[in-house]
């Protein structure tokens, strides 16, 4: 695999990792070999450790004196911690823009609801993965608040592996996922600031239960 630079190098070398940990191709706990990845992507052994700093501010690998780096394990209890900072920001960010929006502001969300709806009724369970990271992608834009929009994108690495762990359980929890996103559209655009409350309220305890229960799959030996 050769990189072009868009991004820089080690930022691209990143990206593949961490996709590569979110998708769980690389398991929790198992350990980095840089040479070998350095070898595979014909990049540098310097590139790769500089890439692995990166990853380890996004929450997706450990770094350990003497042992190096192994991909990060969460446990149930960090998935639930996770899943508390995560739904009191996106309070935040929907309420905005619920005051907020205008017209030409919801098209973009249309369209990934309907991609969402096709993804779905053909259990494409990537496409909806990756549907639904631009939807929460599309929503950050309206935080409203540098410092909380960064904070979300920050976190959005470890976003995405807790929320393909869920999806990755099968069509009921995609069934769930596209029922909130669909209701949750339909109530930013009816800007009922309360109802919104309660409904992120409610999802946010049903999802970080989810969550936990996934949690298994990502727990892995540190």
């Amino acid at each position: 695999m050769r990189f072009r630079a868009n991004d820089s190098l080690t930022e691209q070398i990143a990206q593949h990792l961490g996709n590569q940990i979110i998708l769980g191709l690389m398991q929790p706990g198992e350990r980095i070999q840089e040479l070998r990845i350095a070898s595979e992507l014909d990049v540098s052994r310097g590139s790769v450790r500089e890439a692995l700093l990166i990853l380890q501010r996004r929450h997706l690998v450990s770094i350990y004196p003497r042992r190096g780096a192994v991909v990060a394990s969460i446990s149930a209890r960090d998935v639930h911690d996770f899943f508390g900072l995560w739904f009191l920001l996106l309070d935040t960010v929907v309420v905005n823009m619920a005051r907020q929006w205008q017209n030409d502001d919801l098209a973009r969300f249309f369209e990934l609801l309907g991609q969402l709806e096709n993804s779905r009724r053909h259990n494409d369970i990537p496409g909806f993965y990756q549907q639904g990271v631009a939807f929460l992608e599309a929503l950050y834009g309206f935080a409203g608040n540098h410092y909380i929009e960064s904070t979300l994108r920050d976190l959005l690495p470890l976003t995405q592996r807790c929320l393909y762990a869920i999806l990755r359980a099968g069509s009921p929890q995609v069934e769930r996922t596209y029922a909130f996103l669909e209701e949750l559209l339909k109530t930013i655009i009816a800007r009922d600031i309360t109802k919104l409350k309660e409904l992120l309220g409610q999802f946010g305890a049903d999802y970080s239960r989810l969550a936990a229960a996934s949690a298994e799959a990502l727990a892995g030996v540190s």
